[in-house]
């Protein structure tokens, strides 16, 4: 079972969009095999959902501002978002608002990632909401390309409203010092899934941090499928991708790692309700469910 949480005021610095219209959009795919209802490894044979509803209507009038809410709360299958027509005006990554509206074309959603973005109505007519085709490796999955749901721009024009100029500060991670430096390894063979040559153990603690310490991982990708990072407890902000210097424009806390490719990333261990044991791991869960977790403890100097 998988669902969405709303965390309300991620909208509350700017009273001018008060009253626009939101929706919650939940993508999933799912097996249907006559009444039977099931999760799917091979997202090339599954029936992609938004809302648990096959290719749904949406309304929206031209020139209208909406708040869209998009979850992939599946357990393995990519979503490559594009809508006929439109572009998407990023706002949040993951539940955290970024220091700018980021204007986009497509959004690649692997599991457990979220976004919620601005959309506006373009002129009368019907658009549709697709997943592009998405190959996630030669040991991977082909995505195919699908449609989600059709969009009717009608009724009486509205006047577009203004987006956001200035966004709320997000710290920048970059300009706090460095207190550990990690490296952490996604490799597999048939069946079985590591995280530095391990698989997962709840019994043993893998990592080991202090409180208030920021560190930078990198995580690399050692096989020939697309992998997701994730941790609980905290969001991580993205500094490179393939040695690439990568824009600074908000945090997360799940990230998609290339085949044979690195991320690498800063992580807050800086507040205290963190202290504890808790996971991180890929979050495509059949990876995730044949080893590919690993345990962290956060734990509070003396």
């Amino acid at each position: 079972m998988s669902g969405g949480l709303v965390i309300e005021g991620i909208l509350d610095p700017f009273p001018e969009l008060k009253g626009i219209k939101e929706r919650v959009m939940l993508l999933k795919d799912s097996q249907i095999d006559g009444d039977a209802i099931g999760e799917n490894d091979d997202p090339a044979k599954s029936t992609r959902t938004l809302n648990g509803l096959t290719n749904p209507t949406i309304k929206i009038r031209p020139g209208e501002t909406q708040f869209w809410r998009i979850g992939n709360v599946g357990t393995i299958a990519y979503y490559r978002l594009q809508l006929e027509g439109h572009m998407f005006y990023q706002l949040a990554q993951d539940g955290s608002r970024l220091n700018q509206i980021v204007e986009l074309n497509e959004i690649v959603l692997p599991p457990s990632s979220r976004v919620e973005v601005f959309v506006r109505g373009g002129a009368s007519g019907v658009y549709t909401l697709k997943s592009l085709a998405f190959n996630t490796g030669p040991a991977g999955d082909q995505n195919p390309e699908v449609t989600l749901a059709t969009v009717i721009s009608e009724g009486p024009p509205e006047r577009p409203l203004s987006l956001p100029t200035k966004l709320p500060a997000v710290d920048d991670l970059r300009n706090r010092p460095v207190a550990q430096k990690r490296e952490i390894v996604f490799t597999e063979s048939p069946g079985k899934f590591f995280i530095n040559g391990k698989q997962f153990d709840m019994n043993r603690i893998d990592t080991t941090v202090h409180l208030g310490d920021i560190e930078e991982w990198t995580i690399r990708n050692a096989s020939d499928e697309m992998h997701t990072f994730h941790i609980h407890q905290l969001d991580f902000q993205v500094i490179e991708r393939n040695g690439q210097q990568a824009p600074f424009v908000g945090v997360q806390d799940n990230v998609n790692v290339p085949v044979r490719g690195v991320v690498k990333i800063l992580l807050p261990f800086t507040d205290p309700v963190i202290v504890g044991k808790f996971v991180y791991h890929c979050h495509i869960l059949s990876h995730e469910d044949k080893g590919m977790m690993a345990v962290i403890e956060v734990k509070a100097r003396p």
